[in-house]
């Protein structure tokens, strides 16, 4: 059964404003004017920044600790960050260890909503796999020395992206910080737009973008 999540937000412009809804109605929220007569209507459908990660093949993807980013995320949620290989499998690095969704144990459907923090081009597949089996190797990521501050989830992608050696990301992942500030934080602020747009859709019925 289909939600309010599973839904595309549609937007098209109306007195002079950008109206945005689920589907387009019949006449105008605003005005209550017709709208089947109005020539100017454009709608289109706002592209969601959301994933599922089992179709972003050699990603670095990104989703709330707890919950999904269109009911739950907020300014101070915790952000749990992942690699996928070039069939979509899942790997990450939490407090069990090494997880991976070829596991029992890995609930793929946590990773259905989710944003595609860095990725690579096709040419790049063979040696991200290579790459990520060898960081799977290393025993170094095992549940004994995950740490949530010092040795975690992002402790993982980071060593991951220095051995891959993927301009600009080698350069981008020397800490925490520059690869927050340059990939996390463009691609969430991105993301907390849509996800304003969608929530007022979904408790008003519409949402008209303020002026600037």
């Amino acid at each position: 059964m289909s939600s309010d999540e599973d839904q595309h937000v549609i937007c098209f412009k109306h007195c002079e404003k950008n109206v945005f809804v689920f589907s387009v109605p019949s006449r105008c929220p605003l005005c209550n004017q017709l709208l089947e007569h109005c020539k100017a209507i454009l709608p289109f459908a706002l592209p969601s920044p959301f994933v599922n990660a089992t179709q972003a093949p050699c990603s670095v993807v990104l989703r709330p600790s707890r919950g999904d980013f269109l009911r739950d995320f907020r300014n101070r949620t915790n952000l749990h960050i992942a690699l996928t290989d070039s069939k979509g499998s899942i790997v990450e690095f939490d407090t069990p260890g090494l997880l991976c969704t070829t596991s029992k144990h890995v609930d793929r459907s946590l990773w259905g909503q989710c944003l595609v923090i860095a990725d690579v081009p096709d040419s790049w597949f063979c040696h991200w796999d290579s790459t990520l089996l060898r960081t799977i190797e290393d025993k170094g990521w095992n549940r004994k020395s995950y740490d949530e501050e010092k040795v975690n989830c992002y402790s993982f992608v980071l060593f991951f992206l220095r051995l891959l050696k993927f301009e600009p990301f080698m350069v981008l992942a020397k800490d925490m910080e520059t690869f927050s500030k340059e990939l996390v934080v463009p691609k969430t602020t991105h993301a907390a737009k849509y996800i304003t747009i969608h929530r007022n859709v979904t408790k008003f019925g519409f949402w008209v973008e303020p002026d600037r």
